[in-house]
Order: C-alpha cells, then sequence, then structure tokens
C-alpha cells in the first residue's frame, strides 16, 4: 500500500499533544491540516486505551467533544497497520473459506427404513463473487444525516491514505451503492435498515461483515431503539456468531446520552412495584445491558459527561406561554435575535405547520423531517449551512450527531418527549469551544413532560426565563394574528379542493357517473372568489404591518438606546446577542444573590431557607 508521507514540521508545538498517541504521520498531517490542534477530553481518555491497550471503548461525553474523532483514529490506525502486516505476508487477507464452500446432507433415497438413516455429504461449490478487498471496519449510525457527516469526517481524516470508505443508507440509489461497495471500501458507514437489505440480498463485500475487526455503534441509545433495533440484532446476532472472530474484533460504542437515565412510565413503575423489582436502571444497570447486548469483552468505560449533561457553554432558558401564544413568542424571537437557528417539533405536522406558517411573514424557513426524499433533505441542510442568519424547521431527524458550525440557538417549539431528545437537540449548538442557547417553548399541557425532564437533568432549579421585550411583543401580534386568518383560509382552501379532487378520482377509476347531490361536484363558485378576495387583501395588509417602523428600546449598561426596523420581516439587527442577553440575566441573578446573602450577614442572620409552615388541617376532618 502507498502511502503519502510528508515531513510534519516537528517544532510545531501541535505535534506535543498528539504525540503521546502514536498517531501515523499520515493521519496526524490531516488532522493539523483541518486544525485539530489538541485531542479534546473524550479523546485523551479514548486513544490510549483504543490504540496502544486495543481496548473495546464504551464512551459517554457532551454533544459536540469530538466523539467522531475518538473512535475513527483508533479505527483508521488499526486498519493501516492491518494492511503494513499484510504487505509484509503477516496477515492473510484472502480468507474467505468459509463463503466459498457449504456442505449440504441428503437422505439416502435406498436406505431401508429400519431406523437408521443414512446420509450423503455433498460439497456444493456456491457461485459467489470474490470481495475485491476486505472489509475492516463497520460504522453504525441511526440517521442518513449522520453517516454521511461521519464518512465525509474520516474520510478527511484519511486524505493522506489509501483507506477507501463508503456510505450506504436508505433514500439514496441502491444501484450506486453496490457499485461503491464494488470497489471494496475498507470502512462501510451505515444505517442499519439499508445494510440489513444488502446483507439479505448477499452483496460481495458485506458477506464479509463475519470477519470485521472493527465495530463502531455512534448514537447507540438511539440504536437500541425498537425502531432500529430489529435489524442491528440481527446484524449482531450475525457478526458474533463465531466466538474466535468475536475475540479477534475491537468495539466501539459512544453517545452523549450513554449513562442518562429517566423515570419509566407508571404502568412499568406499577407492574414493578408487584414483582419487588427497581423500575429504574441505574448508569450501571444500563452500561452493562449495552456491553451484554453488543458482546463487548471487558470494555474501557469512559464518562466524560458533565452532571448537567448538556454542553459546558451552553446557556439554557424557558419561556411559559398559553398553546395560542406559542407562534407569538416564537416569531419574536426569531425577529429580535437573528441567527442560524434550528426549531425543533415532535411530529411532521408540525414541521410542516410552521415552514407554511413562518414563510406567511417572509422568514423563508427550511424544513427538514424524515418523510422528506434524501435529496431534498440534503439541499435544505446545504442551505442551512451557506446562510448564517437561516432557520431550519426539523423533527428529530436533525436532532443526532449533526455538526453543522455557527448555529447560534436552538427552539424546542414543543417539550422533547424524553431527557436524552433534549440533550441531543440542544447538542447542534453550543459544539467545540462555541456558545449556544437552547429555549423551551413550554404550555400549560406540557408541565408534566417539563418537570420530567428537569427531574432526569437533576437539575436542582428551573431553567431561568428568558427575557421578553413585552413593547416589541405587542407590537408584532397583530402581524401573527393576521398570519393564523391567511393560514387557516389557505387550509380551508386544500382540504376543499382535495375532498372534489378525491371524489373524482374515485368516480373515474371505478367508471361511476355521481348523481348524489350530497356529494359536491365542483366547489361553489361564490366561495372560492370570496375566500380569494379576502387572502388578497389580507396578504396586502400583512405586507403593511411588516413594512412597519418598529422602535426597539435596548436597556443595556442601565442606558435606553433606540434602533428602527424598517423593514419588519426582516430580523431585528441589535448589538445584544441572545446568548449575552442570558449571560446578562445570569449574572444579574447572581449578583442579586450575592447582595441578599451580604445583607444577611450584616443583620446577623444564618444562611438558611425558611422552612415551609405545614397546613393545618381542619379538626372536622378525620
Amino acid at each position: 500500500m502507498d502511502i503519502v508521507e510528508d515531513n510534519v514540521d516537528e517544532n510545531n508545538d501541535s505535534l506535543n499533544e498528539w504525540s503521546e498517541f502514536n498517531i501515523p504521520e499520515p493521519i496526524l498531517k490531516a488532522l493539523l491540516e483541518k486544525g485539530f490542534t489538541k485531542p479534546t477530553v473524550i479523546q485523551k481518555l479514548s486513544l490510549l486505551p483504543a490504540i496502544l491497550g486495543r481496548k473495546d471503548i464504551l464512551g459517554a461525553a457532551e454533544t459536540g467533544s469530538g466523539k467522531t474523532l475518538a473512535f475513527g483514529i483508533p479505527v483508521l490506525y488499526g486498519i493501516l497497520e492491518c494492511l503494513k502486516k499484510a504487505e509484509n505476508g503477516e496477515l492473510d487477507l484472502d480468507d474467505d473459506s468459509d463463503l466459498e464452500e457449504e456442505e449440504l446432507d441428503e437422505e439416502d433415497p435406498d436406505s431401508e427404513d429400519d431406523g437408521a438413516v443414512c446420509v450423503r455429504a455433498y460439497t456444493l461449490k456456491v457461485d459467489f463473487e470474490k470481495p475485491k478487498h476486505k472489509l475492516y471496519a463497520l460504522i453504525l449510525t441511526p440517521t442518513r444525516e449522520l453517516a454521511m457527516q461521519v464518512k465525509n469526517h474520516l474520510t478527511d481524516i484519511a486524505k493522506y491514505t489509501n483507506i477507501k470508505i463508503a456510505v450506504i443508507t436508505g433514500g439514496a440509489s441502491l444501484e450506486k451503492q453496490e457499485e461503491a461497495l464494488k470497489k471494496g471500501p475498507h470502512i462501510v458507514v451505515a444505517t442499519p435498515g439499508r445494510l440489513w437489505e444488502l446483507l439479505d440480498q448477499n452483496e460481495p463485500h458485506l458477506s464479509q461483515v463475519n470477519n470485521i475487526r472493527f465495530l463502531v455503534i455512534d448514537e447507540t441509545d438511539r440504536m437500541l431503539e425498537n425502531a432500529h433495533f430489529s435489524e442491528l440484532k440481527q446484524l449482531l446476532e450475525r457478526i458474533n456468531f463465531d466466538e474466535s472472530k468475536k475475540k479477534l474484533r475491537q468495539n466501539f460504542v459512544f453517545s452523549a446520552t450513554l449513562t442518562l437515565v429517566h423515570d419509566p412510565p407508571k404502568h412499568i413503575v406499577e407492574k414493578s412495584k408487584k414483582k419487588n423489582k427497581p423500575a429504574r436502571f441505574t448508569p450501571g444497570q444500563k452500561l452493562q445491558k449495552i456491553i451484554s447486548i453488543l458482546g463487548m469483552t471487558d470494555p474501557k468505560v469512559i464518562d466524560c459527561s458533565q452532571q448537567t449533561v448538556t454542553a459546558e457553554k451552553l446557556l439554557e432558558a424557558r419561556i411559559f406561554c398559553s398553546h395560542e401564544d406559542k407562534d407569538h413568542y416564537l416569531y419574536y424571537f426569531l425577529l429580535r435575535h437573528p441567527g442560524r437557528t434550528i426549531i425543533f417539533c415532535n411530529s411532521i405536522d408540525c414541521v410542516l405547520r410552521l415552514v407554511k406558517f413562518l414563510n406567511i411573514l417572509k422568514l423563508n424557513p427550511l424544513g427538514l423531517h424524515s418523510s422528506m426524499n434524501q435529496k431534498h433533505r440534503f439541499q435544505n441542510l446545504e442551505s442551512f449551512k451557506k446562510n448564517s442568519k437561516a432557520i431550519l424547521i426539523a423533527s428529530d431527524v436533525a436532532a443526532r450527531g449533526l455538526d453543522i458550525p455557527g448555529i447560534e440557538h436552538v427552539v424546542h417549539y414543543q417539550v422533547p418527549k424524553t431527557s436524552e431528545s433534549y440533550v441531543h437537540r440542544s447538542g447542534r449548538t453550543a459544539r467545540g469551544t462555541s456558545e449556544g442557547l437552547t429555549l423551551v417553548l413550554c404550555d400549560p399541557l406540557e408541565m408534566p413532560d417539563y418537570n420530567k425532564l428537569i427531574r432526569t437533568l437533576n437539575r436542582k432549579r428551573d431553567l431561568p426565563e428568558f427575557p421578553v421585550e413585552m413593547h416589541l411583543f405587542m407590537a408584532i401580534k397583530e402581524r401573527v394574528k393576521v398570519a393564523h386568518l391567511i393560514e387557516r383560509v389557505e387550509l380551508h382552501e386544500k382540504k376543499s379542493n382535495s375532498k372534489i379532487n378525491w371524489f373524482q378520482r374515485a368516480a373515474r377509476e371505478c367508471d361511476m357517473i355521481v348523481d348524489d347531490p350530497k356529494i359536491p361536484k365542483q366547489r361553489d363558485i361564490q366561495e372560492v372568489a370570496d375566500n380569494r378576495r379576502f387572502l388578497k387583501k389580507k396578504r396586502s395588509e400583512l405586507n403593511q404591518l411588516l413594512a412597519q417602523k418598529v422602535t426597539l428600546q435596548n436597556i443595556s449598561n442601565r442606558c435606553i438606546s433606540t434602533t428602527v426596523l424598517t423593514d419588519a420581516s426582516k430580523p431585528v439587527e441589535s448589538n445584544t446577542s441572545a446568548v449575552d442577553l442570558m449571560k446578562s440575566v445570569m449574572a444579574g441573578k447572581k449578583d442579586q444573590l450575592k447582595r441578599r446573602m451580604a445583607k444577611r450577614l450584616s443583620q446577623n442572620k444564618p444562611l438558611r431557607r425558611k422552612a415551609k409552615k405545614k397546613r393545618k388541617v381542619p379538626s372536622n376532618i378525620e
């Protein structure tokens, strides 16, 4: 194998940070070119046992902490070592004997029925296309976007080696992926569904999956959910069948929420009480279950996750509001605090509605959800990356692993159903050394989910309230009201047209003539005309509202400055970002607490909380 070798400047201080890990020079050169001058905490703790000790790694670290390189560098290092041994004749790359021959047992038809059976053994030569190269590593991810991102990341680091990497995901052309596999990639990054589909078709290169030397499962807790677990379970049963090959394999398991446990549903709790069993796993029990399922051998457990689970430079906030006011607060935030923002929803229907609603307000959002075709998903992601003030409205398909630089805000339009979702959604911002804000919009019906979230994340206090300038909030309410009217009428028009079209299409397919007066044959002309006039009027009214000047009073350092928004369809230009605003709020709370403590000390009062008085029970109640 030819490896491009260039001398890396030995005087470079950056080399000292990586030198202890015995990283090959081609990989080291690519790391420095990409700006990775020193390893992150999870990388420091993972690389030594993985590279020098060749241990299985089970790692937990907050989002944006560099988990991809924590498994990527050891895998690339291991493959380079295998290829070097193969060149020296120390390793057999063509050991495919288990793929070439099968024995079939057939009963002898001439044998007597005396209780004994004579069996003839036949050796069947299977018509099997021999793989071009050996498959060394398999990396599994829960989403297509994450698979593509991991592939691109590893390709950048392996650019000065001859290691080939392919990505296999659903939603893409099966023929193109089969062509990529025919080239014999050393590493395959895949989602479980498409991988199992190709394995089921006996794809030649993937047929070597039993012999892989490295297995990586990224975002493991998500991969073990029911949606993915059936294919993953079958795959693990296949590659763990041969104990001798299983012992040769190195496993890597990573996630931001690997040690996070939460309260189970009430029916599980009640069932567990009857059996005198604990309903909730401890972090250790959760890890042990993962180790057992994946067949890991004495793994090195590395837990770099914070006590708060979320990233260190992530600022968190919430807004309690009515369900009807959610759109008002969302529009206020996007208008007042421009920047690359992801808005997360719990359902695809909610994503579609918000895209429509914010388009009416001329904010030009992008959508991303699992029902979109793959081409459209990648197009929207690329558009989101290119615009520093872009807005992406997404389901949880975008919550895991996506590393898009410069995301300033994450807004939870609906409270996430699990703490894992909250952590992974919030992890799209404040990645690496950057700061970011995550904001939860919570209505009264979502309070149980919100309270459960706070408990699971081990927060001693509620999330701080995000400050809202009420004069601006009241000024934009009329715009949102008009936008809602337009949205409702457009939805009514769409449903009415869809209903009539359905009846007409069904009649044509059945070759029937519809004469029932209750079934409409076409829309009422007057109603259609009235709705068109109404929409035209309201759109004109909204355009006038968006063009009106809005005066913002920004209070900074106790001085009031005034900013005038001339085009209200564009974000408000402000000197104070949402992150800086929350930092000032938190600093103000700390100062207030210090003053309160100083006052108590000056009055010689003990620094303790007042005990809550117990309510007296009326004497007439037993």
